[in-house]
């Protein structure tokens, strides 16, 4: 940046702005706050200006080193929409270090089982923690609710502010199947079939790491519903390995478990390792599950499992911002 730029930027901020950076309630310790209101003010000075206009990214810059003024330039604006779907705050509930807001979702598509995808962001200009759940559908306006609550990390009231609520990502047309795995007989589970070494690790339960050997994926051997498929089962050093394939989860959330249940309706092997890991495209993932249960014992189950699969999903970009009072 030019030395004539920066001047005539550092001169477009308000005093106000600047004394309000150096209030107490930034969230950063002095020796972090220092450094980064050095960055803002001799590298992203025009930041407010640019705010102003519209610009994300220096909202974003500005947040991550001062939260309480980035907050202070950001604009009302209780409702939005992007891609045929609305989205508004629409009351709140503040009591002490914790606050309810109330935000509707509206579209042709959206469903009983719309989902925000964990791809929600609450801004605030304080230290919190936050959470989103499911409230409501109303179906004759098409319309689902949801309820964010978020609390201080200091146990302090929660200060007069502003809130910026944003969502990029939706799913709905969601489905859950429980039941027999058809297509899959126990009494043939071949012994030592084939492995691989090299996998791209997604996650496992606690336990993973005691899995030393991952079937090699095959074509699907069965479909369990649409999108979940068993595309490996064999015998490997004393258990049972059962793989099973998620198709594009970044789209779907498709994801599950298989479990045994014996002739006593007695079902086991829910807490028994398993193993994550995507395919080549990094769009599927994966999953492997063993039960450390005798060879001659299998004959006594019967392979089940519950999923959960969707077939709606759309991107956006919907952003609300209020004030908590």
């Amino acid at each position: 940046m030019k030395t004539e730029n920066l001047i005539d930027a550092i001169g477009m901020i308000d005093e106000k702005y600047i004394a309000e950076a150096h209030k107490p309630q930034i969230r950063h310790s002095v020796k972090k706050f220092a450094i980064a209101a050095a960055a803002v003010l001799c590298i992203a000075v025009p930041l407010p200006v640019m705010m102003a206009f519209g610009s994300d990214t220096a909202y974003s810059l500005l947040y991550m080193a001062m939260p309480s003024v980035a907050q202070t330039f950001k604009p009302i604006q209780k409702s939005c929409e992007d891609n045929g779907v609305r989205m508004e705050v629409i009351s709140s509930d503040i009591h002490g270090d914790e606050a309810d807001f109330y935000i509707s979702v509206q579209g042709d598509m959206i469903d009983e089982t719309t989902d925000l995808f964990d791809s929600y962001n609450i801004r605030c200009p304080f230290d919190n923690v936050g959470n989103v759940s499911f409230s409501d559908f109303d179906e004759s306006t098409k319309t689902a609710y949801f309820v964010v609550n978020i609390r201080t990390m200091n146990g302090e009231e929660i200060p007069k502010s502003k809130i910026t609520f944003s969502v990029r990502e939706l799913i709905f047309d969601k489905h859950e199947f429980e039941g027999a795995v058809d297509g899959v007989d126990l009494l043939e589970v071949p012994e030592n079939p084939p492995t691989i070494d090299n996998i791209n690790f997604r996650g496992g339960s606690e336990n993973y790491e005691s899995i030393t050997n991952i079937l090699a994926p095959s074509s699907p051997l069965t479909e369990i519903t649409d999108g979940v498929s068993v595309t490996g089962i064999g015998y490997i050093d004393g258990k049972l390995h059962v793989q099973t394939y998620y198709e594009d989860i970044l789209k779907t959330d498709n994801h599950g478990y298989v479990y045994l249940v014996d002739k006593n309706n007695r079902r086991i092997g829910e807490d028994f390792a398993s193993i994550s890991f995507w395919d080549d495209d990094r769009k599927g993932s994966y999953d492997e599950k063993v039960f450390d249960i005798e060879y001659s014992e299998l004959e006594n189950y019967s392979l089940y499992g519950k999923f959960w699969t969707s077939d709606g999903y759309k991107s956006g970009d919907w952003e609300v911002t209020f004030r908590t009072e």
